[in-house]
């Protein structure tokens, strides 16, 4: 075979590779498959009114038709935000959701237990906009200017309103990965790998309904 006649076959075999590729973001659903080495803590279906492990903190939270339905209430000037009490490490998160057209923006994240860390305020959240999503690390109230807000990763796919979303989560000491439906975005933060005492969900806007909400604790 001449050199030309081996180039050319090499760039069309290059190109097939190419179609039939997936962009490095592009994963695979693990939705609902459970880890290995883990116990199954938290699984959340909604067929029945909340229990006492949830903490209802502004907003107006409530089950309707074996979902639950979180909208933002302008009087209290705040996000609509819901606690889930479980203590986690190592673990995998996942839940279904879904926008309403009037949500501006969907939350999931976690604080950090007290005494782990000289912090005050959230740990971090996967934030979800009609527009895109990324993790973020939150603010440290006590010192805003020295540990401000910060964007770890982000995805610029739109999120659509009104069709459920997958969105899988799992945390390894100070690394984060989160899935999206088919999208995926890493992190790493050091103040990442601690304890914590709750789930957080938040709601800006008019509304996001949850769904399927299950963590497994790794087993060390």
């Amino acid at each position: 075979m001449n050199p030309m006649t081996t180039r050319t076959l090499l760039a069309a075999l290059l190109a097939l590779a190419l179609v039939h590729s997936k962009p490095a973001h592009a994963v695979e659903s693990q939705f609902d498959v459970a880890p290995q080495n883990s116990d199954l803590v938290v699984d959340q279906s909604f067929d029945g009114p909340l229990g006492d492990r949830w903490h209802i903190n502004t907003g107006a939270w409530k089950v309707v038709d074996g979902v639950l339905q979180g909208n933002e209430v302008s009087a209290d000037k705040h996000a609509a935000a819901a606690r889930y009490t479980v203590q986690t490490d190592n673990a995998v998160y996942q839940l279904r959701f879904k926008l309403s057209d009037g949500t501006k923006a969907f939350h999931f994240g976690f604080d950090p237990a007290k005494g782990e860390l000289d912090k005050k305020g959230h740990l971090f959240s996967v934030i979800v906009t009609p527009t895109g999503w990324r993790i973020m690390k939150h603010v440290d109230k006590n010192r805003r200017q020295e540990d401000p807000n910060e964007v770890l990763a982000s995805s610029d796919a739109a999120v659509q309103a009104d069709q459920w979303h997958e969105l899988r989560l799992t945390t390894w000491g100070p690394y984060v990965t989160a899935t999206l439906d088919q999208t995926q975005l890493k992190t790493t933060h050091p103040t990442f790998g601690v304890k914590k005492p709750t789930l957080v969900f938040r709601c800006a806007g008019e509304g996001v309904q949850i769904d399927d909400v299950k963590v497994w604790n790794q087993v060390k």
